[in-house]
């Protein structure tokens, strides 16, 4: 899981790298930008690749599916003490 995040991190750091290097790109700056390209692209790869660890929607969950969940819905069952006053 962590590995197919590691991944698409790399893939959005490579093109959103990309798309910086071609916005800033100045064929009068005669300076050697590898250094910022280099942070831009390990900033946005730690980032994303985070982001998409925590906040991926993958099959695996960390609640397991007990008795109390309907087998056709995604809501818990309801007993006479959550059952809604209308």
């Amino acid at each position: 899981m962590f590995g197919h995040c590691l991944l698409v991190g790399t893939g959005i750091s490579m093109i959103s790298t990309g798309c910086y290097a071609l916005i800033t790109d100045d064929k009068y700056d005669s300076r050697d930008r590898k250094n910022e390209y280099l942070t831009i692209f390990s900033i946005i790869i730690f980032i994303s690749t985070i982001m998409l660890y925590f906040f991926n929607n993958s099959p695996q969950s960390l609640v397991s599916s007990s008795g109390s969940i309907d087998v056709g819905g995604s809501s818990p069952k309801m007993n006479n003490y959550t059952k809604p006053p209308f």
